[in-house]
């Protein structure tokens, strides 16, 4: 075996991404406060075409030298958008026609590996703060709740990686 290079990998040059036909799907950052989770939920955007970033409350929005350390460039591929408050865009995102998912463990919440999604739907996830989670005030907005089933100790995953969970399964299921 032997590592590709950069130049053999045959990725989208910036101009292409922009024209890409993109997934159905809009991440919201709910008071999201790391830098680097921001700048990783851009770059696994990026990766899988993610149609547009909202960034609501807190949540900082670019340029951002220390978002750019794990964006590495996808903040200025992805689409995004700043809403004072996350009820705002949840309801934007309603109007728009959006089936909207909390990613939280919530009574009556549906696990990602029991999730149907309807290729001809547009949807959007809202992942929470890394401490409090997404607020309930959101979470009575949306229209149902994902929960990535756990095993071990730990109550929650990390930001990024909840979204890199989240995102993946979106992608297989709806490219």
């Amino acid at each position: 075996m032997r590592k590709l290079k950069v130049t053999e990998m045959n990725r989208l040059t910036v101009e292409e991404f922009k024209e890409a036909r993109k997934l159905p799907l809009v991440v919201v950052l709910d008071d999201v406060r790391s830098l680097h989770n921001i700048g990783a939920v851009f770059r696994t955007s990026d990766a899988f075409l993610v149609d547009c970033i909202y960034l609501c409350g807190i949540t900082a929005t670019p340029p951002h030298s220390e978002m750019h350390k794990t964006a590495l460039g996808a903040e200025y591929t992805v689409d995004w958008k700043y809403f004072h408050s996350t009820e705002d865009a949840v309801n934007e995102l309603h109007a728009m026609g959006y089936t909207v998912f909390s990613i939280e463990q919530c009574e009556g919440s549906t696990m990602l590996d029991k999730l149907v999604l309807e290729p001809a739907k547009k949807y959007a996830v809202v992942l929470g703060n890394e401490v409090k989670g997404v607020k309930q005030e959101v979470v009575n907005l949306c229209d149902g709740c994902i929960e990535i089933p756990q095993f071990g100790t730990k109550h929650s995953l990390n930001v990024s990686v909840t979204a890199g969970i989240i995102i993946w399964e979106f992608a297989c299921k709806l490219l």
